[in-house]
């Protein structure tokens, strides 16, 4: 610290070093570069298109908009034929539109059938068939407009014969007696009925046998049980006799004429 006098004055100034000015120089300077690099940046920024300002769709403003496709519905006119008993299914279908689509179906439809709108399904289990095509109207509907559509449903009585109910074995699908008699199936049946009934007499027979007391009219009691068990071995015989030949006939009359 050093006291001066200038134009008359008297004050104190306090001194530095050469080094002490050039840093103050070089920071004064680089202070200033980076005002004007941020300057220019604020003002590229500003030049520069923002993204907002662009179109959504990438074309230039004034541009007109694509048209929507036009709501139709895409559902073939003869729709897919059912068979009475057989689960049947069909999901209908439309295309264009400017919101969600509500479905109507109006038209009778056959017994064991329904229409589901929300999900545009209709599905369920024909109970019997349709001696001509069902006519139904389709409609369908986004909320701005409606188009309809006419179509027709045929459901054909199945021709297959009768099964036996599963409902002793859930898990196994019925099945066609007359398909299993016409491969042979009833004679295996006749044939298994007949070895255990022989087999389960002479079963009985032994038991009876053995239950007789001793005496003196062992022999006689003896005699009668064979003769009883005799009579019923035959009678079990002439049935699946009769039984055998009964399903030949059946069988033969029931033959592919072809």
């Amino acid at each position: 610290m050093r006291r001066s006098r200038r134009n008359g004055h008297a004050g104190v100034e306090f001194g530095g070093s050469g080094e002490d000015s050039f840093v103050a120089v070089v920071v004064t300077k680089l202070t200033g570069a980076l005002l004007f690099i941020l300057l220019l940046t604020m003002v590229i920024m500003a030049l520069l298109p923002k993204a907002v300002d662009l179109p959504s769709s990438g074309k230039p403003e004034g541009a007109e908009p694509k048209e929507s496709v036009p709501l139709a519905i895409t559902t073939p006119e003869m729709l897919p034929e059912a068979i009475a008993g057989h689960p049947y299914a069909v999901a209908l279908a439309a295309t264009g539109g400017r919101g969600p689509l509500r479905w109507a179906l109006e038209g009778t439809l056959p017994e064991g059938l329904s229409f589901d709108s929300d999900s545009a399904r209709l599905r369920g289990t024909p109970q019997a068939g349709t001696p001509t095509p069902v006519s139904l109207t389709l409609r369908v509907s986004d909320g701005t407009e409606s188009v309809r559509q006419v179509a027709r449903l045929v459901v054909y009585q199945s021709d297959r014969p009768l099964a036996t109910p599963a409902w002793w074995k859930p898990g196994l699908p019925p099945v066609a007696w007359r398909d299993w008699l016409e491969q042979g199936f009833g004679f295996l049946v006749l044939w298994l009925v007949y070895l255990v009934g022989m087999s389960t007499l002479a079963s009985l027979q032994r038991w009876s046998l053995a239950a007789i007391p001793d005496g003196q009219d062992c022999e006689g009691q003896m005699q009668g049980v064979r003769h009883r068990f005799f009579v019923y071995r035959t009678l079990t015989r002439v049935a699946t006799f009769g039984a055998s030949i009964t399903l030949a006939l059946w069988l033969w009359s029931h033959r592919d004429p072809s």
